[in-house]
């Protein structure tokens, strides 16, 4: 089998981040509860202005039961591939550099925006980086009707701009 192309990665990355972006940002504001299925478990670390929080889960328990409505507005994002044969767990080890496909890669995500913290359109808003860290989702098997995400967060860092 040839290597894949660069053309070939970058569309991967790149429509890993579009479809990333797009779902995750509305599901902050309003699908507060499937936040956790956004994170690989175990993730390696994620930072919140500084401040670590210890999985997928607890980020879900911030935004549901301690987090005011948010707004996201986001103005850019981008991607960078980090490594190209990312070693993707299965269920019997992790595969082997023969067995790797075009989404056996991990990608950083870089997103810039306006965040609104309240309901009120007449709060102000506040600018937010975020680097995120993409890993391909392990797993196969779901309950039925739910889709799969192919990329979960391995890493994040949350910053709001001064």
């Amino acid at each position: 089998m040839a290597p894949p192309t660069e053309d070939n990665l970058t569309k991967v990355s790149t429509d890993a981040a579009t479809e990333f972006v797009q779902s995750f940002y509305p599901a902050l504001e309003n699908n507060r509860s499937s936040i956790a299925s956004f994170y690989n478990q175990p993730t390696a670390m994620i930072l919140f202005n500084g401040n670590a929080v210890t999985d997928g889960a607890a980020v879900q328990e911030i935004f549901v039961n301690q987090m005011s409505p948010t707004h996201y507005e986001v103005q850019s994002f981008d991607c960078q591939i980090i490594n190209q044969g990312y070693p993707t767990p299965t269920s019997t080890g992790t595969k082997l550099p023969t067995e790797t496909t075009l989404k056996d890669m991990s990608i950083l995500v870089l997103v810039s925006g306006y965040v609104r913290f309240g309901e009120s359109r007449d709060l102000p808003q506040r600018g937010f980086s975020e680097t995120i860290l993409l890993v391909p989702n392990p797993t196969t098997d779901l309950p039925k009707g739910r889709r799969r995400k192919e990329w979960l967060i391995q890493t994040q860092n949350f910053r709001l701009v001064v």
